[in-house]
């Protein structure tokens, strides 16, 4: 059965719509809740040094951001919103997972989905600037196996009762942590990392979904049928792994956003394997005024699609 298509909205950058103001940004969470956005999401960044845009994988010019605003810790942020909201569903976009220790971010999940009665979706990434590691004595190399570990110790402690744990990089005995998640062990874990050969082994191993860093379709097509087979030998369903694709500004002959033609290529996203599409505001305007418009447009895009592709 192909699963249900779902919409969500980043709050990238938010503080550029809202002037940092706190309750500006709660407004468009309850916003988006109200009007049935199905996900909102929250970036990471712990911290910079002032040449991170320099250290950047993609280039400085694709830098996210400047490292003199307000990159909110999501878990925090998300809190909050559970507080307003009532429906939406709760999503890191994503959190630098191994740059925390494994044992607090599973109390970290678990208290936030208890406090929203089960509405967390954990995206892991690894993270790429080492600072944001060696500030708090935490290791950067194999920080990949670390996020591995840390996705048992989750599971684990997720599932109730004492546990112990012997990994390369967390070690402990006799453990246990409550609250539990209300989703459970079920709580589900997807992870922002690039479609190499080994993440994909690890996303069929470990994942519910892919936050992919590249808006091409054709890569996330690709990695979507390579996916498939991998899922069905770790005897997991393909039907049950989420895509999440990003919707990219498309501009007319004057170079601003089309936004007939940007929404326009939600069909295509859903036929590549994406079962959830994203907005991030910023990316189509800087008006805050616009923001309600944008959310409009994605429900009714929604409410437009069909899935026929898994």
């Amino acid at each position: 059965m192909a699963k249900s298509i779902r919409v969500g909205v980043t709050l990238y950058r938010i503080s550029h719509h809202t002037n940092g103001d706190i309750d500006r940004i709660m407004a468009i969470a309850e916003m988006a809740d109200a009007k049935g956005i199905d996900m909102i999401s929250v970036a990471d960044h712990l911290c910079f040094t002032s040449d991170a845009p320099k250290d950047y994988p993609m280039g400085p010019e694709a830098f996210p951001g400047g490292i003199e605003e307000n990159w909110f810790e999501p878990i925090t942020l998300l809190a909050a919103f559970a507080a307003r909201t009532r429906r939406i569903q709760l999503s890191t976009a994503l959190i630098i997972a191994p740059a925390r220790s494994a044992v607090l971010l599973a109390k970290q999940f678990a208290t936030l989905d208890y406090i929203s009665k089960g509405r967390v979706i954990a995206v892991f990434g690894a993270g790429w600037q080492r600072a944001e590691f060696t500030s708090q004595n935490l290791p950067f190399q194999g920080r990949f196996t670390h996020m591995e570990e840390q996705i048992q110790v989750c599971r684990a402690l997720w599932s109730g009762g004492t546990h112990s744990f012997h990994g390369k990089f967390i070690n402990f005995d006799d453990l246990q942590a409550y609250p539990l998640p209300v989703q459970g062990t079920a709580l589900p874990i997807w992870l922002g990392v690039s479609p190499t050969e080994r993440n994909l082994d690890r996303m069929a191993r470990f994942a519910d979904g892919w936050l992919p860093a590249t808006g091409s379709l054709e890569v996330i097509r690709d990695t979507v049928s390579q996916l498939k087979p991998l899922l069905l030998v770790q005897g997991r369903n393909p039907d049950d792994f989420d895509v999440r694709g990003t919707l990219v500004p498309i501009l007319d002959g004057r170079g601003r956003v089309d936004l007939d033609a940007s929404f326009a290529q939600g069909q295509a996203m859903i036929d590549t394997g994406i079962t959830v599409i994203d907005i991030a505001p910023l990316f189509f305007s800087p008006d805050p005024d616009d923001i309600e418009n944008l959310l409009d447009r994605l429900v009714q895009l929604k409410q437009s699609l069909r899935n026929d592709t898994w």
